[in-house]
């Protein structure tokens, strides 16, 4: 890209070096706006207010370049985007929530000693639903559950009987 250059005077010596953009003198001198300028993607510098007739060629030479390609650009059409209709989707199976066994009478499960709600739902989904059905059930049985210990097994078997 083409930068603009800028005149400074640094320990007396007159120097060139990189400005920040075109003035608006530089951008009146070609025609132009800071609207289109800044359009076209070119730094403008609206504080400076120095005209440089390096950087009024250097314009020019980009109208220039901006007029020869200025040729019609074909676009190609995209596809269309296709709509799913809910035909089309795929149904994914709802898992259905486990039913509690219905409750038989008797004493619930949270009432035995040593059971709290976590062991109370495991025993409950192992098919446990009362302290009888604890009281009955064998301790290597009660063991198979998860967080359930041999030991535990054989006192909660203990605390339902003495229910």
């Amino acid at each position: 890209m083409i930068e603009p250059k800028v005149h400074i005077i640094y320990k007396n010596q007159s120097k060139i070096r990189r400005g920040r953009g075109f003035s608006r003198g530089e951008l009146e001198a070609t025609g132009l706006s800071v609207k289109e300028t800044l359009w076209m993607g070119l730094p403008v510098d609206t504080l400076r207010q120095s005209v440089r007739e390096e950087n009024i060629e250097s314009l020019r030479m980009i109208m220039e370049q901006i007029e020869n390609v200025t040729e019609p650009v074909e676009e190609t059409p995209r596809p269309a985007k296709e709509t799913k209709s809910k035909a089309t989707k795929k149904e994914t199976p709802k898992k259905e929530k486990a039913k509690p066994a219905p409750k038989k009478e008797g004493v619930p499960l949270e009432e035995i000693a040593g059971v709290g709600p976590k062991t109370a739902e495991r025993l409950r989904e192992a098919g446990y639903s009362s302290a009888e059905d604890i009281a009955g059930a064998d301790v290597d049985a009660l063991s198979e559950i998860k967080g359930i210990s041999k030991k535990s097994a054989a006192e909660l078997i203990e605390n339902a009987k003495g229910l």
